[in-house]
C-alpha cells in the first residue's frame, strides 16, 4: 500500500516562453512519483503554449485561457487539484533535485504540518 502523498503542483503563466520549459523540467524531473502537475496559463501570445505542448504528457492538466491574473491562475489550479499536498511554482521558477521526496518526507514524519 501507497503511504507517499500525492502531491499537487500549480504553476501559473501568461506570455513565460522564455522560462517555462525550464520550470517544468524542474516538476517532471522530481525523483518523487506522486506528482499531479497543473499548469494554468492565461491565454499567452508568446511561444508559452508551443513549450507546454511539448511535455503535455508529464502534465496531468493544462489550459491556456484568459484569467484574471497570477492569483486567479493559482486558485483555479488549487480548485483542480486532488493532492494531499498543494503547492504553486511560477513559471519562472524552479525546484531543486530531490524538493518533493523532501517535502514528502517531512510531511510523513510531521502529519501536523499544514
Amino acid at each position: 500500500m501507497n503511504t507517499m502523498p500525492l502531491i499537487t503542483i500549480v504553476t501559473p503563466s501568461l506570455n513565460q516562453g522564455n522560462y517555462i520549459g525550464e520550470t517544468i523540467r524542474s516538476v517532471v524531473l522530481q525523483d518523487y512519483p506522486y506528482v499531479e502537475y497543473i499548469v494554468i496559463d492565461g491565454g499567452s501570445k508568446d511561444n508559452t503554449i508551443d513549450v507546454i505542448k511539448q511535455y503535455k504528457d508529464k502534465i496531468t492538466y493544462w489550459h491556456s485561457i484568459p484569467d484574471h491574473g497570477q492569483a486567479n491562475a493559482i486558485n483555479q489550479g488549487f480548485q483542480a487539484a486532488s493532492g494531499s499536498i498543494v503547492a504553486w511554482l511560477n513559471s519562472d521558477d524552479m525546484y531543486l533535485p530531490g524538493t518533493l521526496y523532501t517535502v514528502a518526507k517531512h510531511f510523513i514524519a510531521e502529519p501536523e504540518t499544514d
